[in-house]
């Protein structure tokens, strides 16, 4: 056996990833918010790069928008100043857009109870209380007092409880309101006895209520644990709200799509550097600006694949997911990530990334983008069943059951049906659903 060591040439074709080839894919998985960190990242340290920040009243109005309609339905896009969220500044998170957002929820409001509801919000100081009068804004509107204290009533309904009191007293009211373990005494002593409670004078106020002196220290414990101020609130235990990344929706029986990009800052370059690019005769300056400005071009070329990408993904998903925007996650059809792959004739890998941390906001709410690839089980037709309606079925199957039902008894219901499924499904799929096993469960009467 010859075991001398030769030399030969072997052919071996590879996929190699250039630097912008792996810039596109790390930009594609990001979500909104790690693409606008990003931007801002490649900005602060390439001189080409400019940004156009975005108006505070377009990212207003559309956070408020993504969390229903707000009933504004003239265009601002003429710089008209029509709708009352067109008023609101602010180019970050603030309790102002905190409220905003629960007005937009609100449904029966006329615009201009929409208005003074606005009002009220922007004249809620840093400490959550509101410091306008009452009856200058009825004045200002054109209502009856009532028809403001109904309004105020609307506001102070809003997270975080409290929100909208004129002093503290009616603060902890509108929090005791919300409490169904507050004690009985609770009310009256904040309504009535605040000062006394501060002095201490519990044997007095024992007396006054029929009551014991620990009652009474009780109640007190009780108020204490109140806040206050309802602003700290949303400073300190402020809820994260997720911002989606594409919106859908659905007019007249057609699939609207567009990417959220409302946060993100507009990138040009920059004139003064691209002038001195043209004029100046340093040979280490112009190599400089040379690789800046191609950096900067790879980046609004790699945001503007990210967008066009996830757009295609999501206009093939909802090809396939139409009915959802109207009856929801029950008529989600079977969908994998290999046939979004073939049909925008991208590598599966590639979906994969695209997909990735991203939210779509819909008609039925707020949903990630890999909720809408739903395995299936086939049928005896062969026709594939979304498990998620196969889920919905044993759910219904146990809810009206008269006596529990064996995983086996609900297989074989569903196989009579024409569904092929095993018994350790239906087990699997019931403990996802939140019920015990049929020897475990209460047998209804």
């Amino acid at each position: 056996m010859d075991l001398s060591m030769q030399q030969q040439q072997k052919l071996d074709m590879k996929l190699a990833l250039t630097p912008q080839i792996k810039q596109s894919l790390e930009i594609l998985k990001f979500s909104m918010e790690e693409l606008e960190n990003f931007i801002r990242e490649e900005a602060n340290s390439n001189p080409l790069i400019e940004l156009k920040e975005p108006s505070s009243i377009e990212q207003t109005i559309e956070m408020a928008r993504l969390q229903g309609d707000y009933g504004g339905g003239t265009s601002v896009s003429n710089g008209e100043a029509l709708d009352p969220l067109n008023q609101v500044a602010g180019s970050t998170y603030s309790l102002e857009l905190h409220l905003l957002e629960q007005l937009a929820m609100e449904k029966g409001l006329t615009r201009t109870e929409k208005e003074v509801i606005v009002y009220f919000i922007q004249n809620v100081n840093e400490v959550g209380y509101l410091v306008c009068d009452l009856e200058e804004v009825a004045f200002r509107f054109d209502l009856s007092m009532d028809e403001c204290e109904k309004l105020l009533q609307i506001l102070q309904s809003y997270e975080p409880v409290g929100i909208g009191a004129r002093n503290l007293t009616e603060c902890l009211l509108i929090q005791l309101n919300y409490k169904k373990d507050a004690p009985v005494l609770a009310a009256p002593f904040v309504q009535h006895h605040l000062e006394q409670l501060a002095n201490r004078e519990f044997q007095e106020l024992a007396k006054q209520y029929e009551t014991t002196i620990e009652e009474v220290q009780s109640v007190l414990l009780y108020i204490q644990q109140l806040n206050p101020y309802p602003m700290i609130e949303v400073e300190h235990e402020r809820t994260e709200y997720i911002v989606p990344d594409l919106i859908v929706e659905l007019l007249n029986g057609e699939v609207i799509i567009r990417i959220n990009d409302v946060s993100l800052p507009q990138l040009s370059i920059n004139t003064y550097y691209e002038e001195l690019l043209r004029t100046n005769r340093d040979e280490e300056t112009n190599h400089y600006l040379k690789t800046k400005l191609s950096d900067a071009l790879l980046l609004m070329r790699g945001i503007e694949q990210r967008h066009e990408t996830i757009y295609k993904i999501t206009n093939f998903i909802f090809q396939r997911q139409k009915e959802f925007l109207v009856e929801g996650r029950i008529a989600l059809k079977p969908l994998r990530l290999k046939d979004i792959a073939q049909l925008a004739e991208l590598h599966e890998s590639t979906v994969s990334r695209a997909i990735h941390d991203k939210f779509i906001q819909t008609p039925k709410g707020i949903f990630p983008m890999k909720d809408f690839f739903v395995r299936g089980i086939k049928t005896e037709s062969g026709e594939i069943e979304s498990t998620i309606l196969i889920k919905e079925k044993i759910k219904t199957m146990i809810e009206q059951e008269s006596k529990p039902l064996s995983d086996q008894k609900i297989a074989n219901i569903l196989m009579a049906e024409g569904i092929q499924i095993a018994r350790r499904t239906v087990a699997k799929y019931r403990e996802e659903l939140g019920f015990l096993q049929s020897t475990k469960r209460a047998k209804k009467e």
